[in-house]
């Protein structure tokens, strides 16, 4: 993760980490929206068992209810994620590379994945905009589908500010390794990651 003040440093590293700080926050915004999309939704299956085997009376068109909401939490988190150096990659070959190596090997793996997500973005957009046009709605309670199809190219637009970010600071620190981390994520082996995670579930439950 990034430091979360400002230190003294490189012109360079200032300017990545302000421009970090104020990405984070709306990353931390739209991740909040997506934790209160799961949370709302396990509330909305736990009464759907209810009535359901209470009352016999399930609720109507919880399945589109669902499918419209799960865009939500399933994408509006995906540049947090990013941010934090969470998702699922292959590491076996990163954890032996050092210095300069390490980083050309990150910052070309951001930048092939940044090419992706720059295609993906203009498609998603198509499919908002045909939905958006045409008035698509869901089969049973009609709800209107184009909101979830907007989520998609934002999501994947942060991404790519949060890829594009990550990119520049990972090209500061092959010009420099010795320089202090900005707007990267913290490396470290799978065993050192759960052992922070399990620190921090311990601090939280003191």
């Amino acid at each position: 993760m990034s430091p979360p003040e400002l230190v003294h440093q490189d012109r360079w590293g200032r300017v990545l980490q302000v421009l970090d700080s104020v990405l984070g926050r709306v990353e931390n915004a739209t991740n909040l929206v997506a934790g209160i999309l799961v949370f709302g939704l396990m509330l909305l299956g736990v009464a759907q068992v209810v009535a359901r085997n209470l009352f016999s009376a399930p609720i109507f068109g919880y399945i589109d209810i669902v499918e419209v909401f799960m865009v939500g939490f399933t994408i509006l988190s995906i540049a947090y994620v990013q941010r934090l150096g969470g998702h699922v990659r292959m590491e076996v070959l990163l954890s032996a590379l050092k210095g300069r190596s390490l980083w050309l090997c990150e910052l070309t793996s951001c930048a092939l994945t940044s090419a992706i997500v720059a295609v993906l973005i203009p498609g998603s957009y198509s499919h908002f905009s045909r939905a958006f046009e045409f008035g698509d709605s869901t089969m049973d309670v009609e709800l209107v589908i184009w909101p979830a199809k907007l989520v998609v190219p934002i999501a994947l637009a942060l991404l790519l500010i949060r890829l594009l970010l990550q990119m520049a600071g990972y090209a500061r620190m092959l010009k420099n390794p010795r320089l202090p981390r900005v707007a990267i994520p913290t490396t470290g082996s799978s065993a050192d990651r759960a052992k922070e995670e399990i620190a921090l579930v311990q601090d939280t439950v003191k």
